[in-house]
């Protein structure tokens, strides 16, 4: 429990109250839950974090499957709608892609404001209990049911009006009034979609992941190019170009991007992440370029090999294989195939000299 709020007067905060979905559920045992509530906290302790909303600006206490939390209404609140959902999304779908089906974190929030009084023992007030009522509501378990990603918001009516209404940064008009039919006194209250935010969040997290995955072809690239140039420097004499880093800057503009950088708008991220996605795209079609280049000599000695080859079995079948004629220019070009450097100008024309004796044989 954080408690940089301890008063024992009532203060006005916003809440946000948060649920594991079926963290009960028969078949997990302790150690799962242990780990979903280690990346439930570390989920929520980066997307606060990201939205601006520093640890000294909120408290929590644990709930088991869940928490809640208190932020002041100045400033902060707003940043509960716009962008946390973008952030929240992010990071359990980054969470998510590390786990098992069976400790996949899907999340109930709930969003409310009110007065609470803080004591040595904790937190109390009505507006709490309210928004753990909202957080139990069947509407918002059946909106996480259909959710497409990992996350169902409710918010209160009044929260809803004074909070979320009047941002302008995105589109409130999906969101559903619904009359809650859990525990009582039934209250009116909103789903709410934030649907762009949290469909940009999770592609934010699979950018993330995806260039993570094309810098590391990139690295995996460069190694063998380096090792196939080593090779081909000391086994063909023709000149082999040195192996560059496509990707240079690249790993350090990742790490900017996927720390937290309060103040950032959610879409330039976005935009940004996709930017550098195509740039790492480029760097490893780059890396695949220049792996092919220091290659090449390789290969066409390789070829060189297999043609010579070819013609020796094709004048062993024209009946020529004591022919003393072909010796000296068959040896030539072995020799010079299987000399280390090799000169590729002198052996493929070692092979055409082969080629026209035997067809002038």
């Amino acid at each position: 429990m954080s408690s940089p709020l301890h008063s024992h007067r009532r203060v006005h905060r916003a809440i946000i109250c948060v649920d594991i979905e079926r963290f009960t559920r028969p078949g997990l045992n302790d150690v799962q839950r242990a780990d979903m509530r280690e990346g439930l906290y570390e989920a929520l302790e980066r997307a606060f974090t990201w939205a601006g909303i520093s640890s000294d600006d909120r408290y929590h206490e644990d709930r088991g499957d869940g928490a809640f939390y208190l932020v002041p209404t100045e400033g902060p609140q707003s940043r509960l709608v716009e962008p946390l959902p973008f952030h929240l999304a992010g990071e359990l779908a980054r969470h998510n892609r590390t786990v098992t089906a069976d400790t996949r974190i899907r999340l109930r929030v709930a969003l409310h404001a009110g007065y609470v009084h803080h004591d040595p023992k904790g937190v109390v007030g009505t507006a709490l209990n309210e928004a753990f009522r909202l957080l139990d509501a069947p509407e918002v378990k059946r909106a996480l049911e259909d959710a497409p990603g990992d996350l169902a918001f409710i918010a209160s009516a009044q929260f809803h009006h004074d909070v979320i209404r009047t941002r302008r940064v995105f589109d409130s008009s999906a969101d559903r009034k619904v009359r809650t039919t859990g525990k009582e006194p039934h209250v009116e209250a909103w789903i709410c979609e934030f649907a762009e935010q949290l469909r940009a969040g999770r592609e934010f997290c699979d950018a993330l992941a995806r260039i993570r995955d094309a810098l590391a072809s990139v690295d995996a690239t460069l190694q063998k190019t380096r090792e196939v140039r080593a090779e081909t420097v000391e086994k063909v004499s023709s000149p082999v170009p040195e192996v560059s880093d496509p990707a240079a800057g690249l790993p350090g503009r990742l790490a900017s991007l996927d720390e937290p950088r309060p103040g950032h708008r959610w879409a330039r991220l976005l935009a940004a992440a996709s930017e550098l996605e195509r740039a790492a795209a480029a760097a490893l079609e780059q890396a695949g370029a220049a792996l092919a280049v220091v290659q090449g000599p390789l290969d066409v000695r390789e070829e060189l090999r297999g043609r010579l080859a070819s013609l020796q079995v094709m004048a062993r079948n024209l009946g020529r294989a004591e022919d003393p004629r072909l010796d000296e220019p068959y040896r030539s070009a072995h020799d010079l195939l299987w000399t280390a450097p090799c000169d590729l100008e002198a052996a493929e024309a070692a092979v055409l000299r082969y080629l026209r004796e035997i067809q002038e044989g």
